[in-house]
């Protein structure tokens, strides 16, 4: 079989998204793994998005047989990628070679960092990963809930961030441990791409947590949870898992999903009492 390899800068066209969906389809079957999220294919055709896609085709059938996104999601030359290939191609050396061109292109584009993406249940995923110099640094949990109906009794009032920009930071300092420039940057990121609202919540006229939700057509997402530390214990952060629900229930969506790192205790005890479950797990691996 000869394969071609090639790359293509984001936004996708539409023709080849059909050819990407094609392939992640077949692989889900099989694989019983989110490679729509994993791959976040909802993304690829967005002009805001920042990043490649790496293609590689059967020469004989024309079909696409693999993939690999790599996103620079802040535009800080920080790269995420995560790669798939056809389960009846597997073994011929296609994922191999769609991380050698990874390399080419992050020395093009001179990427600071860049992390791999691999599904928790996949050995070949992280054999990989070993070969290539890269070591597992963290993974994280996808939660989902249902979407509901809420019925929001608090004195904590929601609603769309404005300009409390001093404030907002103070609390993503506090909860996240970012500096003040990535903090600024986060919000910035969030104000500004399409699909992306970042919420406050206000108490007493003091803006006390913050949230971002993510439409992604089917999927609404739950990003940048925090509460400013003096206001913790009192609910805020279950108010604001339960205002994102009711959201997604008043945007049709059957469903509400966020990332939580494994060892964030604290923060998985909150969403697991929210009624938030394990959807599926995802291991990060750096350059060693």
């Amino acid at each position: 079989m000869n394969i071609s390899i090639m790359t293509v800068s984001f936004p996708i066209d539409q023709e080849t998204m059909e050819e990407i969906k094609q392939l992640v389809a077949e692989a889900e079957t099989v694989d019983k793994v989110d490679y729509i999220s994993l791959l976040s294919v909802g993304e690829l055709s967005d002009f805001y998005t920042k990043g490649f896609c790496i293609l590689a085709y059967d020469d004989d059938s024309e079909r696409l047989v693999g993939m690999l996104t790599s996103i620079d999601r802040m535009a800080t030359l920080d790269f995420e990628w995560s790669s798939v290939v056809l389960p009846s191609n597997r073994r011929l050396g296609i994922g191999e070679r769609l991380v050698i061109e990874l390399g080419k292109n992050l020395e093009i584009r001179g990427a600071t960092a860049d992390i791999g993406l691999t599904p928790g249940s996949s050995e070949a995923g992280r054999q990989l990963l070993h070969k290539f110099g890269y070591a597992f640094d963290f993974q994280e949990r996808t939660m989902v809930a249902a979407a509901e109906k809420v019925e929001l009794d608090s004195e904590v009032e929601v609603s769309r961030y404005t300009d409390e920009e001093s404030e907002v930071v103070g609390i993503l300092v506090s909860a996240f441990g970012d500096t003040e420039e990535e903090a600024r940057a986060l919000v910035s990121f969030n104000t500004q791409t399409p699909h992306r609202h970042l919420m406050v919540a206000i108490l007493r006229d003091e803006v006390v947590g913050t949230v971002t939700i993510v439409d992604e057509k089917e999927k609404l997402w739950v990003t940048g949870l925090a509460v400013h530390q003096n206001a913790r214990n009192n609910g805020v952060a279950t108010l604001l898992l339960n205002w994102s629900k009711n959201e997604a229930y008043q945007m049709e969506k059957a469903s509400i999903y966020l990332d939580v790192e494994t060892d964030n205790a604290q923060a998985l005890s909150i969403y697991e009492k929210a009624r938030f479950s394990i959807w599926s797990h995802t291991h990060f691996y750096i350059k060693s």
